[in-house]
């Protein structure tokens, strides 16, 4: 016989209760207590959200919905989620044994009987591990033999590996190609308790156009007949499908050493494929395009740029189609139907983001992000448009002035004083090796952070003006200076101290400009005035 664990009831997912102890728990006591944790958290932050994604799921499929606003705000008032409701669908014939990690029929999340001519190792289903010519920093886990992980752990891995593996590359069923978070950063708002943070994110699901246009077949995979992937569709039923879309086709393997169960290998090949129809957009993402005329593509983390330099998608919650930016559904649904009277005005919610950053088939990095998020963005259209033009300014100095200040300076080192130009490609190569804009970026985040708090407790457009100006005169210009010398600014040589000193002057004038252009006083001429 094979062994058994089944999901429902064995501990696995990584939690930390209010009191701060660190716990696991299985699918149904992970809902029934959700009231009594403080959050889920993995190591992976794939892990994470995709653990999220799956009890979303269950809580919708729980719940037949909520179908309208007011079955939203019923469960909220409750405080805890239905144990009657979810014993029930836990104790269907249709489900009770679809959670089994290693059963016979109906392995969670795999298929049965699946083989392939060589078992890969079971690293091969967590990005954070170095498996083939994919290395992780300080990770030295190997093919041969293969790291051997509890179930619990298999588990977590299989359930991420369907939401985030990366394409490239030929199985047994063909190449494989993306999984259905690789596009875009997953955005999970987040509150005091798991409850809460369930509750956040479970949006209005009516089966027909929220969040996203369903069939009457939509239901989660553990529901749906056993079809092979190359015969199912390509475009999710609905919200439910979509939560839980298999993008591979797994078979893990459990061995016995020392009289416990572990799985040190498994069988994998690509799965489903997911193409959603035109004017799909994921109820977890937020959505950016530069031009009306433009497709919308999803924010998404970036090795060349922080993710909150886009930061302003996530809370633009105003009509989409007036815009060139689109909170998630998830967020916007919480300005909307009453649901922001639920919402506690003194709580401190926050939006945390997770993804990866890919080149092909090489996976750059994994990250989790998090920023406040006042419910006052949720309302004032202005509000987000003073955030719109914090970031803008500070995109500015970044361009118009540290950008162009270095390039000068790196094109009179290389030219000393010959008189000649520069080759284009030799200046371009300095600037990026002395990375000044680096460093730049590096010392706003954390100002940024606070700002987005103050100018939501801003009770007045002339409180958030002082604010912004205070960003600039603060914040951006120290900042850009620091970063100047920082960098390129250093030198001993008096050829290089010439060049340095020209750069440093045009630093200065562009900052000017850049403050002229904006029609920002100084703060003392201000404070004078006043």
């Amino acid at each position: 016989m094979s062994p058994s664990f089944n999901l429902i009831k064995e501990p696995f997912i990584p939690c930390v209760r209010l009191g701060g102890e660190s716990v696991e728990y299985g699918l149904r006591d992970v809902l029934l207590n959700a009231h009594e944790i403080a959050e889920v958290r993995d190591r992976s932050p794939l892990v994470t959200i995709a653990l999220h994604r799956l009890l979303l799921a269950i809580l919708h499929r729980c719940y037949d919905g909520p179908r309208k606003p007011n079955n939203r705000l019923a469960i909220r008032a409750a405080g805890r989620y239905d144990a009657d409701r979810i014993s029930a669908y836990f104790a269907k014939t249709n489900c009770a044994d679809r959670f089994d990690l290693f059963h016979d029929k109906y392995p969670f999340y795999q298929r049965a009987g699946f083989k392939t001519a060589d078992p890969s190792g079971i690293n091969r289903l967590a990005q954070e591990l170095s498996r083939g010519n994919n290395a992780a920093l300080f990770d030295h886990t190997t093919d041969d033999p293969p790291p051997a992980m509890s179930p619990a752990q298999a588990a977590r891995v299989v359930i991420a590996e369907q939401a985030f593996a990366v394409g490239g590359g030929k199985s047994d069923t063909g190449n494989t190609t993306h999984a259905s978070l690789v596009s875009g950063a997953v955005v999970l708002v987040q509150g005091r308790t798991l409850f809460e943070t369930l509750w956040l994110n479970l949006t209005v699901y009516d089966g027909e156009e929220r969040p996203v246009v369903s069939d009457p077949e939509d239901a989660p995979v553990w529901e749906q007949p056993l079809i092979e992937p190359h015969k199912q569709s390509a475009t999710p039923f609905g919200y439910l499908d979509f939560l839980t879309w298999q993008s591979r086709t797994l078979r893990v393997q459990p061995e016995i050493e020392n009289e416990r169960v572990v799985v040190r290998r498994v069988f994998y090949a690509q799965g489903r494929k997911c193409e959603p129809d035109t004017g799909f957009f994921n109820p977890m993402m937020a959505y950016a395009r530069k031009d009306k005329k433009d497709p919308w593509q999803p924010v998404r983390f970036n090795e060349y740029r922080d993710l909150w330099r886009d930061s302003t998608a996530l809370y633009h919650v105003c009509d989409p189609e007036d815009a060139f930016e689109r909170a998630p559904r998830t967020i916007h649904d919480l300005a909307g139907d009453g649901l922001n009277s639920a919402l506690s005005a003194t709580a401190k919610y926050k939006v945390s983001v997770f993804g990866l950053c890919t080149d092909k088939a090489k996976v750059n990095f994994w990250r989790q992000e998090s920023l406040p998020l006042p419910l006052e963005y949720l309302e004032d259209v202005d509000l987000v448009g003073s955030l719109k033009t914090v970031l803008r300014l500070a995109e500015e100095v970044a361009s118009e002035a540290l950008r162009k200040a270095v390039w000068v300076t790196a094109a009179n080192r290389l030219t000393g004083d010959s008189g000649m130009n520069p080759d284009t490609d030799r200046v371009r190569a300095l600037v990026n090796s002395f990375a000044p804009e680096r460093l730049y970026w590096s010392r706003l985040e954390l100002p940024y952070r606070k700002l987005i708090v103050d100018l939501a407790n801003a009770k007045s457009s002339e409180n958030r003006t002082a604010l912004i100006r205070g960003w600039f005169l603060d914040i951006l210009l120290p900042a850009a200076l620091d970063a100047f010398d920082g960098s390129i600014g250093r030198t001993d040589s008096a050829r290089d101290l010439r060049a340095v000193t020209v750069g440093r002057g045009l630093l200065h004038g562009q900052l000017k400009k850049v403050q002229k252009d904006n029609r920002i006083p100084n703060l003392e001429k201000q404070e004078g005035a006043a």
